[in-house]
């Protein structure tokens, strides 16, 4: 385009009419990026230039530039309201058809002038377009975005509620098979504007995304409880709905720890609580992987769950299991002092918590030392039996010494309980400097050892009579790595 004339359009002084005067001029010139001056003059918002424009040269009004933009796209995305106005105008003054031709006019992305006006939040231009075309309400684009949508994902409350109230038919879809409620509840709209959206649509709340969420599955995930009870009073099958990992709304509110959320599901629809996702998991194993203390305490006191709290999901694993695997240890010591906690149950590879502790480098001997003995020294012979039952190799001499045990048991208890009286204070991942620590690691060896000694062949074998050979040469503590 000759940068006069481009500088003329843009400035809108007087020397654009100068410019336009001569007779060579060629209005239809563009720039590099395929704007004519009509559109540089909706880039100025100068009426009067567009208005020299088109009455020399009518056929610029529908000319689209290199992104597909007309000019009327331009004034919409710029805010300019009396130069949408003006061009709507031009339109009109020819037949209908020619009027609906600009106003429908998609670029690139397939985008109208509507789309373009909703995404800069200017209330005016959406009101004249939709007054002049209601149909433009239906268009998508590319995305599949509706100015509906649009407008709800903006936060635009205004402009989704002229939307609403005014055009009787609309589209309401969106992006990535989302539609405007789940923009609605992401955005936190107030619950008169969420009526409203179901009174018109309430097909809406149930309609799940490219991801199988539902709006629920949103609000669970924010921890909206207002919003949670308002999709539950409407309709409490929503709950039971899954996604496509089969993830209910109870295990993502378990999983971000939105407790509250929690109370209002389980309350509603109590049966919640027996959902398994596709790797047979229940809320309780998500709270535990995650770290979610406090949700973890909610599920646990639930009546509802209360036939849950040892399930195995499709690898085995127990909730203790993962809490061990994870790392997850102040929620170990919770659930193994819950007498309902299956501490022994096996996962498919045939190991129990105890194992997996003893194979966790990131804990030193004395922390697992405390960590197996939260559950060991109130059910030392049950312990026993179970890891006699696992060994492949059963010798006679290997039970003979449990009157010994017994006595070894009693030298040691004491002292274990009384450095153990910390213990229930332990954070997860304690450091060398904690207080976990400090516990007597002679003492807590000895007993862990002990326990767990008709699993390990002791080093230098056994005498005639079933006892240790080097039983007087050192202490345990030496002789067993833990």
């Amino acid at each position: 385009m000759d940068v006069g004339l481009f500088n003329a359009a843009i400035s809108g002084n007087d020397s654009f009419s100068e410019e336009i005067g001569g007779e060579d001029l060629n209005l239809k010139q563009v720039t590099r990026r395929g704007n004519s001056v009509l559109h540089v003059a909706a880039k100025s918002g100068k009426v009067q230039i567009m208005k020299k424009v088109l009455d020399s040269q009518p056929s610029l009004l529908y000319m689209e530039n290199c992104k597909g933009n007309t000019a009327l796209h331009i004034a919409a995305s710029l805010v300019h309201f009396d130069m949408s106005k003006r061009l709507i105008s031009c339109a009109k003054d020819q037949e209908a058809a020619v009027k609906n031709l600009l106003l429908r006019k998609i670029n690139l992305e397939k985008n109208t002038a509507l789309h373009e006006a909703i995404r800069n939040d200017h209330y005016d231009i959406v009101e004249l377009l939709i007054r002049e075309d209601p149909e433009l309400a239906s268009f998508t684009n590319n995305a599949l975005e509706s100015p509906l949508f649009l407008a709800v994902d903006g936060g635009f409350y205004k402009i989704a509620l002229q939307i609403i109230e005014t055009i009787p038919k609309c589209s309401y879809m969106g992006r990535n098979g989302m539609n405007a409620f789940h923009a609605a509840v992401i955005r936190e709209q107030n619950s008169k504007f969420l009526h409203k959206m179901l009174d018109k649509f309430p097909r809406t709340i149930v309609e799940a995304d490219d991801y199988g969420w539902i709006p629920l599955h949103y609000a669970a995930y924010l921890g909206n409880v207002k919003i949670v009870e308002l999709f539950l009073k409407k309709n409490s099958s929503l709950a039971y709905i899954m996604d496509k990992e089969g993830i209910s709304a109870l295990h993502i509110s378990a999983k971000k720890g939105h407790v509250g959320v929690m109370r209002s599901l389980i309350r509603n629809c109590p049966e919640t609580c027996e959902l398994l996702d596709n790797k047979g998991r229940t809320a309780l194993h998500v709270d535990v992987e995650t770290g979610n203390k406090n949700a973890v305490e909610i599920l646990l006191k639930e009546l509802a769950f209360q036939d849950l709290i040892n399930e195995q999901d499709e690898e085995g694993n127990t909730p203790l299991h993962l809490a061990a695997t994870n790392g997850r240890y102040t929620i170990l010591l919770m659930l193994a002092d819950d007498r309902r906690v299956d501490k022994w149950a096996m996962n498919e590879e045939g190991m129990n918590t105890d194992d997996i502790i003893q194979l966790d480098n990131r804990l030193l001997s004395c922390e697992k030392a405390v960590l197996m003995s939260k559950w060991n020294r109130d059910n030392i012979l049950l312990s026993l039996e179970r890891v006699i039952r696992r060994t492949t190799k059963v010798q006679t001499h290997e039970t003979e010494g449990l009157e010994e045990f017994h006595e070894a048991q009693g030298m040691v208890r004491e002292e274990v309980r009384a450095e153990m009286c910390g213990a229930n204070n332990v954070k997860d991942n304690p450091g060398r400097d904690t207080p976990i620590a400090k516990f007597n690691i002679t003492a807590m060896t000895i007993f862990t050892t002990v326990t767990f000694a008709a699993a390990f062949q002791v080093p230098g074998g056994y005498e005639n009579s079933g006892l240790a050979v080097l039983r007087k040469k050192q202490t345990l503590s030496n002789l067993y790595d833990i």
